[in-house]
């Protein structure tokens, strides 16, 4: 027997001649596959491409050395993907487990989506706020910022200096105001599109935020500012204003959290409950990312899954959260309560990309409200 592993082993020593080619040729075929694959397939279709890649993998990785390792590699890679994505998915949006409308952004602009699961395209513009009832979204387009109705009328369009970026819509009742980016300042401009003011020069690359209405403020009209408007100055500092007279005003403990938003376009990490105030969380742990959300029942981890998730977002009701899974092309209905069960809907960037024109990135859920029209 130790002539058989003697005669073994200087077999397995002997170059054959091209060996080292074939191996490097096995690597590079199999790696243009694995690049070659569309980062955001709907899900089936990835979880098909994968199995397959990876099954071609392993055979070229069987007798291969040392290119033979860097296939194993990849097929590991490949094989943490398999799964990814709730099996059972349903096809399409047909309806929202909750009360309300979402407001999306996508590659070919701005949807609004019913409780039913009907969605209306507003038009070809890049980003999108909610008013505080849902009457109108503030939508830009270049150096426009544009009030339309839910059902695409365009009410009002005012002109900035420069490119207009993250409109936020605030204010009580029929007293708002929109706070926006024009280039590097900060703009202001009521909600009838009148009355037009800088406000601020030389601010950050972060949406600004409009403080909620204190008790004291409700109680004792005119006694305090309303409409205060906390922003980052170019250095990183908070700061606060009175959006009316443009005077100065000191930070409060929650202002660092209201700029916590991402900018438009860009995926949130955390966001608020409208009905108790309890934060979900989006958090690495483990090369997972894992929802939780902390109230005042202390903290609770809700979902996990791999790859990187989107969102949250709350519905007005506070008893779901909606988050995007790009990587798996899903949304995830993620019920509050750990008694409830996940609804997943599948294929969703081709749900916001009809007549598949191409522009299908995946859609950023940037507001969920129970409009009050």
């Amino acid at each position: 027997m130790s002539a058989d592993r003697e005669l073994g082993r200087r077999l397995r020593d002997v170059r054959v001649q091209g060996e080292h080619e074939a191996e490097e040729r096995s690597w590079e075929i199999v790696r243009a596959a694995y690049g070659e694959r569309s980062p955001v397939a709907p899900a089936r279709r990835t979880r098909r491409l994968v199995l397959a890649l990876a099954g071609g993998a392993a055979a070229l990785a069987i007798g291969l050395s040392p290119a033979g390792a860097k296939v194993g590699e990849l097929v590991r890679e490949m094989g943490d993907a398999v799964g990814i994505g709730e099996q059972d998915a349903k096809p399409a949006l047909r309806s929202l487990p909750a009360a309300g409308e979402l407001l999306v952004e996508s590659g070919q602009g701005p949807w609004i989506v019913r409780e039913d699961g009907s969605k209306r395209l507003l038009g070809e513009y890049d980003e999108a706020s909610w008013s505080p009832r849902g009457l109108f979204v503030a939508v830009t387009d270049g150096r426009e910022l544009i009030a339309v109705a839910p059902g695409g009328e365009v009410r009002w369009t005012i002109d900035a200096p420069r490119p207009v970026h993250d409109p936020r819509w605030g204010g009580i009742g029929f007293d708002t105001r929109i706070a926006y980016r024009s280039g590097n300042d900060l703009w202001v401009v009521d909600g009838d599109g009148s009355d037009t003011r800088m406000v601020a020069r030389r601010v950050a690359l972060v949406p600004p935020a409009w403080r909620p209405l204190s008790p004291e403020a409700k109680l004792t009209p005119g006694a305090l500012p309303v409409h205060v408007l906390v922003y980052r100055d170019r250095g990183g500092g908070i700061r606060a204003l009175d959006s009316e007279t443009g005077r100065r005003l000191a930070i409060a403990p929650g202002d660092a959290r209201l700029l916590s938003a991402p900018p438009s376009g860009a995926p949130a990490r955390r966001a608020t409950s409208p009905a108790d105030g309890s934060l979900a969380t989006l958090h690495r742990a483990g090369g997972r990312d894992e929802l939780s959300v902390q109230g005042d029942h202390g903290t609770r981890v809700l979902f996990a899954a791999r790859g990187s998730l989107s969102g949250p977002t709350w519905s007005p009701d506070g008893r779901w959260l909606l988050l995007g899974w790009p990587r798996a092309d899903q949304w995830l209905f993620i019920p509050a309560e750990r008694s409830g069960r996940v609804i997943a809907i599948d294929r969703v960037s081709e749900q916001f990309d009809p007549g598949d024109t191409g522009a299908g990135a995946f859609p950023r859920v940037s507001g969920w409200i129970l409009p009050q029209r």
